[in-house]
């Protein structure tokens, strides 16, 4: 089923030893295009994420916001230096005996100086790691089950378009056999008037030729095969988006672009002038449609 490659869902669980938030917000994009925003996490669990990710979307910019909040010291260390802290000491009390400035050094004095405190994380924690997936998978399926919905409105307004389609085909269906007709009396009329300016002995054999080259630009002009073809693309179109057919909007969007081309030849043939405007209307709607299924896969 198509869908649209905008979606956004979040979600927020907490635990007796952390709190998680997890937000996926999806725009279109004609790649799988991922950044993990927010608590740094293991490089290894990054990777899965993104592969978690790609399963189910498949297409789009994406960002994944996973913050994690622990409540618990259990998986982590705190490691002080304490030599450091000893030689940072030593250096602001010479300092302050070379420059005579009398002053307490404290332990805030110390920490401002460099790293003297560290936490250091422990191994990963798997349960947390199990719990985070969770809740991905979750946020997952809320945004494509956004994303199908959103996929559904934009259907709705293709099909529209394919309607106005459908039905200025008809009218140029319609006017093509009288506009034809009329094409090739006028052709025939002024060669008519060029014969007659011809001489007695060659006018009979010129008015023959005449009407041997009405047929011929009259084939020119012809515009039969591309109204059955673009019946065509409009129907395998339909077909696609009813799920009768397999494509996506890539496929969609490549005929889209053959209906286009059709619908140039049909321009360029023509002389009617409501025929003419049939396929500015078509075009501008095929022009509304790709917009469209730049936004679905």
């Amino acid at each position: 089923m198509l869908r649209s490659m905008t979606g956004f869902a979040s979600a927020f669980i907490t635990y007796d030893d952390f709190d998680i938030e997890v937000e996926i917000k999806s725009v279109n994009s004609r790649y799988f295009e991922f950044r993990l925003l927010g608590t740094p996490l293991p490089v290894e669990w990054e990777n899965e994420f993104r592969q978690q990710v790609f399963e189910v979307l498949k297409r789009g910019k994406i960002d994944l916001l996973i913050r994690v909040v622990e409540k618990s010291a259990k998986n982590t260390r705190v490691v002080v230096n304490t030599e450091l802290a000893k030689q940072y000491l030593d250096a602001l009390r010479t300092l302050s005996h070379d420059l005579g400035i009398p002053g307490d050094i404290t332990i805030p004095h110390l920490l401002s100086l460099g790293p003297i405190v560290e936490v250091e994380k422990l191994d990963a924690d798997v349960t947390l790691f199990e719990r985070l997936r969770e809740v991905v998978s979750d946020v997952l399926q809320r945004t494509e089950n956004m994303m199908r919905l959103e996929g559904q409105k934009t259907i709705a307004d293709i099909r529209k378009s394919l309607s106005l389609i459908e039905k200025a085909l008809s009218l140029i269906e319609q006017r093509y056999p009288e506009s034809l007709a009329r094409y090739q009396q006028e052709l025939q009329k002024k060669l008519v008037e060029f014969a007659s300016s011809l001489g007695e002995s060659t006018r009979e054999i010129v008015q023959n030729r005449i009407l041997l080259e009405v047929e011929l630009v009259s084939s020119r002009v012809a515009i039969n095969e591309e109204i059955v073809r673009l019946r065509s693309h409009l129907h395998q179109f339909d077909q696609i988006i009813e799920g009768k057919l397999p494509g996506d909007g890539k496929k969609l969007d490549f005929i889209s672009q053959e209906m286009n081309r059709e619908t140039n030849t049909i321009a360029s043939k023509s002389q009617d002038y409501e025929i003419i405007q049939a396929t500015i209307d078509i075009k501008g709607e095929i022009e509304k449609i790709r917009e469209h299924l730049r936004n679905l896969e």
